[in-house]
């Protein structure tokens, strides 16, 4: 039994809930990406990572491999579309239906990258080819099998500064980022919820987790968030984002 400590309280999570099931992580480099992916790994959670080439590092792979589970990792190219499908098919060819779909970002490296005063053309268009398409390229790859099985769950990694405002009409501002960075968070809420509005009859969840600015500091909270959505807990809710401020 692996166990979660959230607020000095201990929510058990019985290994049947997840043991055998596959899960895809796309930007599995990210924070968000390795948290998940090494937590999933000791639960015995196949796992098929994904990430662009630009962010590749094959040592994840490797660290993931020393768990009791099937590992596969594959890069693609920014905004090449068979390179997303023909990674897709591999993964699920496999180790077997896509069960959970996770699409994080490297959003801590971007935020490094990027200079918040930069308003150029190319920086707009480069984030958004890594965040908004990659998320729109993985998606088209995944989830027609997902329809063909009649299930499946899916979790987009969103981040707080797309919202106006902390938390429901609080009046406090949100943390400091770019204005690429809340241009495209406030975009990702819009193609989530379209999305899930077209899938929901097919079985499928749809539902995202904001981080905070101080979400590395989160682990709990984001594991915790990562198994509502998957575990059935939360099956209620669909197109609805999880907020961790």
């Amino acid at each position: 039994m692996a166990v979660l400590r959230i607020c000095n309280k201990e929510v058990a999570m019985i290994h049947n809930t997840y043991t055998g099931r596959t899960c895809l992580v796309f930007g599995a480099n990210s924070f968000f990406g390795r948290t998940v992916s090494e937590h999933f790994s000791r639960n015995a959670v196949n796992l098929g990572l994904i990430d662009l080439d630009s962010r590749r590092n094959d040592t994840l792979a490797q660290t993931m491999r020393k768990s009791d589970c099937q590992v596969l990792y594959r890069a693609v190219p920014h905004g090449d579309e068979d390179a997303f499908t023909k990674a897709v098919e591999n993964i699920s060819t496999q180790l077997g239906n896509i069960d959970y779909l996770i699409c994080s970002y490297y959003l801590e490296d971007m935020r490094n990258e990027i200079d918040q005063r930069d308003l150029s053309i190319a920086t707009w268009e480069r984030m958004f080819d890594e965040w908004i398409r990659s998320y729109f390229l993985i998606l088209k790859a995944v989830v027609p099998g997902m329809i063909r099985n009649k299930g499946g769950k899916v979790v987009f990694m969103n981040t707080t500064i797309g919202y106006t405002g902390e938390g429901e009409g609080e009046g406090g501002l949100a943390g400091e980022g770019s204005i690429h960075e809340s241009a495209c968070s406030s975009a990702l809420t819009g193609m989530m919820t379209s999305i899930a509005r077209d899938i929901i009859p097919q079985g499928i969840s749809v539902n995202g987790i904001a981080l905070g600015p101080d979400y590395e500091q989160d682990i709990d909270r984001i594991l915790w968030a990562a198994h509502l959505w998957l575990s059935g807990m939360g099956d209620y809710s669909c197109a609805q984002i999880l907020r961790l401020y």
